[in-house]
């Protein structure tokens, strides 16, 4: 290896003194001539605010050049901060936090940006989710109004004075937008303009800067949208009857458990039955939670219908994968979807698998204290009915129990009943996301592009793509276990997601409107009663591995955690190998290509963005209204887009 490296170093060398190709490095590319030419400069920043690279938009015709971040300077800078129910925090402490929110913004003029702050003005724009907060308040100069599911936050500010407002909001799982920056043209002496024209001309330019990378706006897409727009009609509909039906089914199944429950501890009251929980009657109850009991069967009931609940909003994760692929599409076209929506799809196999996990452990916490209140309201009832004697009390049994289900203190409990069920609807949420990706990319794969081919060729090369790998390796590698194991296993990948593919279109050429998702979840009442010992070992009595007074409540936790299975992830991290075609890395030896490819997802994924920032500044500038009047600039002063991101 030395001798290769030192032989290698005096080639270069020689061809240097020679005059070659290695003889001098490149001149660095006269960036200020491009600066000042351009029109339009657009960047996304990093955490820190500075830029990653620059887009520059010049000429009549916009074209678009990348300059690296250190070919200019900004001429505005920006700070946000967060607080959190008072004291400021850091943005990974307030995402997904649920109190009092408060988000501030400073957007100061540059110190070396000379005379280009006193020549423009900054606009500043966000959104916040309706379903986050839907009551926003914020300073005076500060403009708030609903855009369809949206909040949107805009402000403008004047040209070379610093701009900082902030605005509050009571948020639940707390999200935003990034923050959208526009640097406008407009200095303190001429015709006043209204922004509206300066900020169309800038966002005009975001939206096609993606153009020049991928296949968007191409006709041939549009075939496909409007079969995934017709999946998502039917997808909507499914959320909307399914989880109604469901909804139904489980409230009245809960009720029937509760009645099993407390039918089955009227059974073992003795005495004097009092106003609150006999104890000794709920520790009789425990007994028949396991075996073939009409309460073991009620525990089995609830468990199934709180898991068909849940499953139901798969179809609004399906609904939320398919706006999501459309929009992208209508963005960028087909390029470099295949990996980001298969490296999404686990995400939210993650995601789903683990917010389940939460949410089993949220309904065991919430139904236990549930249960014990219920049995103190329905003994009271029932003790008032008969007059305290538990003589007969089985003929007043479903009297009290109606009296019970109608009683407002059950308020408190339920309500915590009711957020852990909403919980596990969310985790159902992102495990159909994660299964409808799946299913698009599989049903689809003939017309998504993967380095400039489609998916059905990709699976189709991998074969050949493995010989080619292990041609790459050295001579002694290529034979060895080593070489044959890693093409064998490129060539099981492949053949696996070839069939699973050709499945997947086949169901489509079958049923055009087919659900993208499985939302059926099942359990075997062994699985559900292994869980249902909460309340006996709260109680302090029963066997240790009997079922227990809460067994509805802890197998419902159970049921999710064991029907998630193909529907939340295949592993504990969410990623199923079978559904992914294996990445090569190698060159042939008899010069006819390679398999390495430059991948713009990066570029693509910054372009996207630029371009929603560019949609919220329009809807800013259009909002603001006379309130953002710009001054005609008499010099030629660039406008900026930038992109920040927040929480």
């Amino acid at each position: 290896m030395r001798l290769t490296a030192a032989v290698l170093s005096c080639a270069l060398c020689v061809t240097g003194a020679v005059g070659g190709a290695w003889a001098s490095r490149p001149q660095d590319p006269d960036y200020a001539a491009m600066l000042d030419s351009a029109s339009d400069i657009y960047a996304v920043t990093d955490e820190e605010g500075e830029p990653t690279r620059y887009y520059v938009a010049s000429g009549a015709s916009k074209t678009v050049q990348r300059l690296p971040k250190s070919a200019t300077r900004l001429p505005w800078s920006i700070d946000i901060t967060y607080s959190l129910n008072g004291p400021n925090v850091s943005a990974s402490t307030v995402a997904n936090a649920s109190g009092l929110v408060g988000v501030h913004v400073t957007v100061r003029p540059a110190h070396a940006s000379g005379n280009t702050a006193r020549q423009t003005i900054p606009m500043v724009a966000f959104t916040v989710p309706s379903q986050v907060a839907d009551d926003i308040s914020a300073d005076s100069n500060v403009s708030v109004s609903t855009q369809g599911t949206n909040t949107l936050i805009a402000a403008a500010g004047q040209a070379g004075t610093t701009l900082e407002f902030s605005c509050y909001m009571n948020a639940k799982h707390f999200t935003m937008s990034s923050i959208a920056l526009a640097v406008l043209p407009g200095n303190d002496t001429g015709n006043g303009t209204n922004a509206s024209s300066d900020a169309a001309q800038l966002t005009d330019t975001a939206f096609t800067l993606v153009d020049s990378l991928t296949d968007a706006g191409s006709s041939e897409h549009q075939q496909l949208i409007d079969q995934l727009k017709a999946l998502r009609a039917n997808e909507q509909q499914l959320a909307q009857s399914v989880t109604a039906e469901r909804t139904v089914a489980h409230k009245q199944t809960f009720q029937n458990y509760m009645a099993a429950y407390v039918g089955s501890y009227t059974t073992h009251l003795s005495g004097s039955i009092g106003t609150s929980t006999q104890l000794p009657a709920l520790v009789g109850t425990a007994g028949e939670l396991s075996g073939d009991t009409p309460l073991a069967q009620a525990v089995l009931d609830l468990a199934n219908a709180v898991n068909n609940v849940s499953a139901a909003h798969m179809h609004d994760g399906a609904v939320d994968a398919l706006d999501e692929v459309i929009r992208r599409i209508q963005q960028q076209g087909t390029t470099g979807l295949v990996d980001d929506l298969t490296k999404e799809a686990a995400e939210e196999a993650t995601k789903g698998s683990k917010q389940y996990a939460a949410g089993q452990k949220q309904l065991s916490a919430a139904m236990i204290p549930y249960s014990m209140k219920y049995t103190d309201v329905y003994t009271a009832k029932l003790s008032a009915l008969i007059g305290g004697s538990s003589a007969n009390a089985s003929a007043y049994a479903q009297q009290a129990i109606s009296e019970t289900n109608n009683s407002d203190e059950l308020k408190d409990s339920q309500s915590k009943v009711d957020a852990a069920m909403a919980a596990l609807a969310t985790a159902c949420e992102h495990t159909g996301k994660s299964q409808a990706l799946k299913q698009i990319l599989l049903r689809f794969s003939n017309q998504f592009e993967v380095s400039g081919t489609n998916t059905t060729a990709a699976h189709d090369s991998t074969i050949s793509d493995a010989r080619l790998l292990t041609q790459g390796l050295a001579d002694p590698q290529s034979s060895s276990f080593y070489g044959k194991t890693k093409a064998a296993e490129a060539k099981r990948k492949a053949a696996i997601a070839r069939k699973k593919a050709q499945a997947a279109q086949q169901q489509q050429s079958q049923d055009s409107n087919a659900s993208l998702v499985d939302d059926t979840m099942s359990m075997s009442a062994s699985d559900v009663m292994s869980y249902a010992n909460g309340l006996t070992s709260a109680l302090g009595g029963g066997k240790s591995d009997s079922s227990a007074g809460s067994g509805s409540e802890e197998s419902e936790n159970s049921a999710g955690a064991n029907a998630t299975n193909d529907a939340a992830a295949k592993t504990a991290t969410g990623k199923d190998e079978a559904d992914e075609a294996p990445i090569l890395f190698g060159f042939s030896q008899n010069g006819t290509g390679t398999l390495l490819t430059h991948d713009f997802s990066t570029l693509i994924a910054e372009t996207v963005e630029i371009g929603d920032a560019g949609q919220l500044i329009a809807q800013a500038a259009t909002q603001l209204g006379s309130a953002a009047v710009l001054q005609q600039s008499s010099t030629q002063t660039p406008a900026y887009l930038l992109v920040i991101p927040t929480v």
